[in-house]
This record gives structure tokens, C-alpha cells and sequence, in this order.
């Protein structure tokens, strides 16, 4: 019968170990036998070079009487005058206690002194046909054989082993694995490969864009996928009936070594912890500065959902003349449990610059809140940026939770342009005209290397932007526009002023793509229009005090 005596977390990591262990106790016909050996001594024996032979474990060991021992192991000493066959055996005991095959294999202990004999009992400690003892040419003047019990092997089951079936909710096979279980009838799975396999045949990407109306979207098992592992004995090639887990969940992305090992010390779950149940899906500090025209998205996990929980994604907004605005950007609806959403958060997402009319916003705040105005999720500060920077490149990469985060370098930056031509020859056998010439062109390729800065920035910036250097999927966003990158090596400098240290990052990086042709291209930019208030048409008429009829061209502002 199958027993699972090893799951993940409910919530694992595709990119870490997610192990499984089931056991079973067919994987045996039958269990070894302990030997077991009774040397009996009944009298005494004077002379020495007396011997007697035991043979184990495929040695042969020859026990021989002698007046000095000294240790070694195979030396028994002879009987004295006044000594007694009590005595004698405690001589042969003595020996066995100093031999070393003898220690390995056997547990030896001697009777109490007896009235006609003493017995010396070896009992093996594993079972097994090594510990069976045979005795023979055995020269020693009252030492006999009493019990003797031979071990047995244990009969393991030919051709058996242990399958594990990996599923999705629609049952659809995921992958399966045959292993052979080991000593004690357990095998081990680390499914991780087969769900990486799963997410990498997701091809569209894995975050809104275009960018439809609305702040929220939900997501499926691009992000969060839903399996169930499935164990059977396997016996010949025949599979017996499936014994089967819970439902379990990963996610499509990963922790480092450091943090992995440190929870796994401490049994805990990364997504049971209470302040990571709070967290949006990226190590991105809290607060960080953002503009128009520039996208940023929010990503949050939600789990278990028994009591129905609403949500909303509330936003406040602050303004520079010191007041605030509260606005909930998307409706309270239920959650689904155990899902990800992508939460469009930026300046222009939120279309702020229309948030009230004649006011600058400073900043804006972004949360999760419940029907009863408690907090589902940490707060985020974006601050408005409306410093002008020239050289200003805006990254969208995939992060470690393989979400989505945003970074400006507003630091200086540079392009190089690299031209990789196919050239030849042809062979012709003509005059020479205007438009023969032997030398081809047969392709030219453009290639656009690009430097970006960061700027100056905080260590804790400068640690997360780790994650852009190790993503496998990075943008950059130029107006309403992505283009996808390949990053090509990183330099940090860094910086003491005022006793802090800032960093400098600056980053190498190529288009994914080659141009064999020139045009001009310029994006659109993704900034929302300013809403100016409505302007006075024929028909806007006003009421003076007198209630006389005032018409548009009377109005003084």
C-alpha cells in the first residue's frame, strides 16, 4: 500500500524543490532473519596452539589458545591451574571482545556462571546470510556448539518501483515519473522541471497589453498553477489502483538559495508568513518615484477565501497644497481564492492629472482594503516626478514572483549601432557594365547596443535591481510602446555622501531583434490629456440677480 509521507508547501515555487515522498511496504517479499550462535565451554584447556575456526560474513577467522595475548584479537588465553571452565570461558569471551569482525557483526554476551557450562552468545546485528556462523576444525579441549541459528536476506519484489502522476484541475496530465524505491521502500519526487515545463508553454505574455479600460485583471494558471501528484505501485510494468494528494498550488517564479534554506530550517512557508500574506509580488521598496507616461502595475496573491472576503483597490491622493483625495479604483467585488491580479496603478492609469481640477498632485498611496476597511495589503507610495531628466529610460521586467515591476534610470545614457554585413562574390563571364560588378552585398544587419544609469540610489534600490539584472524578460517602455531587451553585463559604483552610501548602476543592453531597413518611428506618448472645464456654447445661459437672461458673451471671469 501507497503512504505519502512527504508534501510541499500549499503555495511552493516552481523555480525551488517542490518534493514529494511515498513509501511503500510491497516493495519486499520477505523480511531477513538474524543469525544467532551459542559457543558453549564445559571444561578447561592447558595447552596452547589449541584452536577452532568460525567462519562469517565470507572470512574465516581462527581463534587459537596462548599463554600471552596481548591484544590481539584472535589470542585466547589458556586455562591456569585452579581455573575453572567458568573462568575459561570468560577467556574466550575476553577475545571475541577484542576481535574486530567479531564487534562489527555481533552482539556478544556471556552467561553467569553455571554448574556444568558456560555459554558465549553471538546475535547478529542486522539480518542477513552474513551473520550465519559456522564452526569447524575445532581443536579446543572442552568447547562445543549449541544454537545455531542461520540468517536469512531480505527478498525484495523484482521490477518494482514507485510511479508519481502530476495532473491539472482538468485532470490533464502534467508529467509522471517511475523511480525504484530504496532500502526502506520510499521514493523521493521533485516535481519542479514538470511545472516549469507547464508555464513555459504559456505564450502570450503574462500581463494586460494593450491596456484595456479598468484597473484590475484577473490572472489563471500563468501565475498560480492549481495540480495534484498521484502515487502507484508499479510491479513488472502493471500499475496498481492511484493514491492521491490535496490540491496544491505554485507559483511561477522562485526565492533565492539564502531564503529558501532559511525557511525550510525553520519549517516555514513563505506564503503563510503574515507580513508576505500583505504583500504585493515584488521586493521593490515601498516607496518609490513614478511620473506620467510611465506604466506600473501592482501584482497581489490572493489565497483562501472561506468567508467570501470583498475586495477594493483603494488609491488616496495628495496633493502639494496639503490636502488629500480618497478614491476607490475599482469596485468591491469577491475574490477568487487562490489567484493573481494585475492592478494598473501608474499616474495615468489612475488618470490623476484630471484627479481635481487646479491641483498638482505630490504623491498617491495604493492598498487593498475589505468591506469592513481593513487593510488586505501593504501600502505603496508613488511619488510624482516632475523633474526633467534628458536621458531617462523607463525598464518593465519580470520579477523573481514572475510578476511584473517598473524602474526609471534617469542617469545619462548612450546608444552604439553595429552593423553585421553578408558579402560575396559572383563568377560571371560577360562585359563589365554599370550594374554587373562582381562584389555582392547580400544583407546587412543592424544592431542597437545601448548603455542605460540609474542615477544615484539607494543601497536597497540598487539590491532589488538584482532582479532586472537575472530576468529573463525585460522591456523597455518608450510612450505607449514595449520593446524587448537582452542585458549584456552591469557596472556598480558606489558613492559616500553624508555618510550614506548611494550607487550608481549602469547596465549594457541590445534590442532582441535586428533591423535590415531604416525608418523613423515615434511612439505615442502614454500620458493622459488634461479634462480643461467645459467652454460656454450658445445655449449656456445664466440668471442675473434680477432674473434677467444673461447669454455667454456677457460673462465676465
Amino acid at each position: 500500500m501507497i503512504d505519502i509521507t512527504q508534501t510541499p508547501d500549499l503555495i511552493s515555487f516552481a523555480g525551488n524543490p517542490v518534493l514529494f515522498e511515498a513509501c511503500s511496504d510491497n516493495y519486499m517479499v520477505s523480511l531477513g532473519d538474524r543469525a544467532y550462535f551459542e559457543l558453549v565451554v564445559s571444561s578447561i584447556d592447558t595447552t596452547t596452539g589449541h584452536s577452532f575456526h568460525l567462519q562469517f560474513a565470507g572470512k574465516t577467522l581462527i581463534f587459537q589458545s596462548a599463554g600471552f595475548t596481548g591484544f590481539d584479537g584472535l589470542l585466547f588465553e589458556i586455562a591456569y591451574l585452579g581455573q575453572t571452565f567458568n573462568d575459561f570461558a570468560a577467556n574466550i569471551y575476553q577475545c571475541f571482545q577484542e576481535n574486530y569482525d567479531i564487534q562489527k557483526y555481533f552482539n556478544v554476551t556471556l552467561d553467569p556462571p553455571g554448574a556444568s557450562q558456560r555459554k558465549i552468545k553471538l546475535a547478529a546485528k542486522q539480518s542477513g546470510a552474513d551473520g550465519t556462523v559456522v564452526l569447524s576444525n575445532n581443536g579446543v579441549t572442552g568447547v562445543t556448539q549449541a544454537v545455531n541459528t542461520a540468517g536469512t536476506d531480505d527478498q525484495y519484489r523484482d521490477y518494482f518501483g514507485i510511479i508519481c502522476l502530476i495532473r491539472d484541475t482538468l485532470g490533464n496530465p502534467i508529467g509522471e515519473d517511475i523511480k525504484p524505491a530504496d532500502f526502506v521502500g520510499s521514493a523521493r519526487f521533485d516535481i519542479s522541471d514538470y511545472i516549469r515545463a507547464k508555464f513555459a508553454g504559456w505564450e502570450m505574455q503574462r500581463f494586460e497589453f494593450p491596456e484595456m479600460t479598468g484597473n484590475a485583471k484577473a490572472h489563471g494558471w500563468d501565475y498560480l498553477l492549481k495540480y495534484r501528484v498521484s502515487f502507484a505501485e508499479i510491479i513488472a510494468g502493471n500499475v496498481k489502483g492511484l493514491q492521491s494528494t490535496g490540491w496544491n498550488y505554485a507559483i511561477a517564479g522562485g526565492l533565492n538559495h539564502e531564503l529558501i534554506t532559511s525557511l525550510n530550517e525553520k519549517y516555514l512557508e513563505y506564503f503563510s508568513i503574515p507580513a508576505n500574506k500583505l504583500g504585493f509580488l515584488s521586493w521593490l521598496p515601498l516607496t518609490k518615484y513614478s511620473r506620467s507616461g510611465v506604466m506600473e502595475k501592482l501584482f497581489f496573491l490572493f489565497q483562501d477565501n472561506p468567508s467570501a472576503v470583498h475586495y477594493r483597490l483603494v488609491v488616496i491622493i495628495n496633493f502639494t497644497d496639503g490636502t488629500h483625495k480618497l478614491v476607490n479604483a475599482t469596485e468591491q467585488v469577491t475574490f477568487t481564492a487562490f489567484s493573481v491580479m494585475e492592478f494598473k496603478v501608474g499616474y495615468d492609469h489612475l488618470d490623476l492629472v484630471n484627479a481635481e481640477y487646479g491641483k498638482t498632485v505630490q504623491s498617491w498611496e495604493v492598498f487593498l482594503m475589505d468591506s469592513n476597511d481593513d487593510f488586505l495589503s501593504e501600502r505603496r507610495i508613488f511619488i510624482n516626478d516632475e523633474r526633467f531628466f534628458e536621458n531617462e529610460k523607463v525598464f518593465f521586467y519580470r520579477n523573481s514572483f514572475s510578476a511584473y515591476d517598473t524602474f526609471r534610470f534617469t542617469g545619462k545614457s548612450d546608444i552604439n549601432l553595429e552593423y553585421e554585413r553578408s558579402i560575396g562574390s559572383t563568377v560571371r563571364e560577360e562585359k563589365d557594365t554599370f550594374f554587373n560588378a562582381p562584389s555582392k552585398q547580400f544583407s546587412a544587419k543592424e544592431t542597437e547596443n545601448c548603455k542605460a544609469n540609474s542615477g544615484w540610489i539607494s543601497l536597497s534600490e540598487k539590491n532589488c535591481l538584482r532582479e532586472l539584472l537575472l530576468s529573463t524578460e525585460a522591456y523597455e517602455q518608450i510612450g505607449k510602446e514595449l520593446f524587448q531587451i537582452i542585458l549584456k553585463s552591469t557596472k556598480v559604483t558606489p558613492f559616500l555622501k553624508g555618510g550614506e552610501y548611494l550607487y550608481n548602476l549602469e547596465i549594457e543592453y541590445e534590442r532582441s531583434y535586428q533591423n535590415a531597413f531604416f525608418s523613423v518611428h515615434i511612439p505615442e506618448s502614454s500620458a493622459n490629456t488634461i479634462l480643461l472645464p467645459e467652454p460656454l456654447t450658445w445655449d449656456n445661459m445664466e440668471v442675473s440677480f434680477d432674473d434677467m437672461e444673461i447669454t455667454f458673451d456677457q460673462i465676465e471671469f
